[in-house]
């Protein structure tokens, strides 16, 4: 009874490993590759249960997501013969997990190389092509893009979906980083130097302009001037000759006394002329009512 039991126990028991052995389950985060003898049976991508041959057949599992390939910068050479230091990362992820079995047998180390190597060559191929200033300034755009739809193509031999190549840092090497920062700062230079004489011509025709300004208005100025100056002396004239005929014999004496006022201004003053001169009229004058002589004194002089 009791070896009839234990049999039992142990059918059930086999029975039981078989069974669990037979089953595997898929998650949605992976894909499963079945070999039999090291070959390959049958591959599953859909999550859930599924069933093998217990012992017989072995399941590998490989991750469905989106993997990230870092590699070290490298030195690629431009159109000009100059290297640049590339830092670069790969987006990708299995797209055929039958292919990416059978060609690098499920290894993500030698399918991580081969892709690096298949992007280190679509780089290179793609800077060859283009100038220093194209790959710096204008066209990592249509490099990355470029990059990506050769890799596409190339990485499908692999079983591997490449999704996107992104180009993290461009920079000049070392060799020649002093020489072009030597240049950019020669052409920073250049266009200053360019800017502060379109600077300086600016502001010499800006002076030149307020000068012409400045002459115009005081020319203008003098103009009036004259013109105010003419039409004053022209009215001082018309009254002095209104006045003039009024009282001839005093604008005689008032002229006079202008001109002794004007010669005689210094204490050492001497004159040499003739004493019955026209300049001492009114020095000796009689007057025509009393009849005698009148002698200007040299307060009359400082009065007048």
């Amino acid at each position: 009874m009791n070896m009839k039991l234990n049999a039992l126990i142990a059918v059930v028991i086999v029975a039981l490993v078989l069974l669990f052995s037979s089953f595997y389950v898929v998650s949605e985060r992976q894909m499963a590759v079945v070999t039999q003898f090291e070959r390959l049976v049958q591959t599953e991508e859909q999550a859930g249960l599924h069933m093998k041959v217990p012992f017989i057949q072995s399941v590998e599992f490989f991750d469905s997501r989106m993997q990230r390939l870092d590699v070290e910068p490298e030195l690629f050479l431009t159109s000009e013969k100059k290297y640049l230091v590339v830092d670069y990362f790969v987006i990708w992820r299995i797209g055929d997990i039958r292919e990416f079995y059978t060609s690098v047998q499920g290894n993500l180390s030698r399918a991580s190389s081969l892709l690096d190597q298949l992007v280190k060559d679509s780089l290179r191929n793609e800077f060859v092509a283009r100038t220093v200033k194209d790959v710096i300034s204008e066209d990592r755009g249509s490099i990355m893009n470029s990059v990506t739809e050769s890799l596409q193509t190339d990485a499908k031999r692999y079983g591997l979906d490449v999704i996107g190549v992104r180009l993290k840092r461009v920079d000049f090497s070392e060799g020649i980083r002093d020489r072009v920062f030597d240049r950019m700062r020669a052409e920073r230079e250049r266009v200053s130097k360019s800017l502060r004489a379109q600077g300086e011509e600016k502001a010499a025709i800006i002076r030149a302009e307020a000068m012409r300004q400045a002459q115009e208005i005081v020319a203008e100025a003098r103009e009036k001037a004259n013109i105010m100056r003419g039409q004053a002396d022209a009215e001082a004239a018309k009254l002095f000759a209104e006045h003039y005929g009024q009282d001839l014999e005093f604008f005689r004496f008032w002229r006079s006394m202008q001109n002794y006022r004007n010669a005689i201004r210094a204490d050492n003053t001497t004159f040499l002329m003739e004493p019955d001169s026209e300049f001492f009229n009114y020095f000796k004058k009689k007057d025509a009512a009393n009849d005698h002589e009148i002698i200007l004194s040299d307060d009359l002089l400082e009065e007048y």
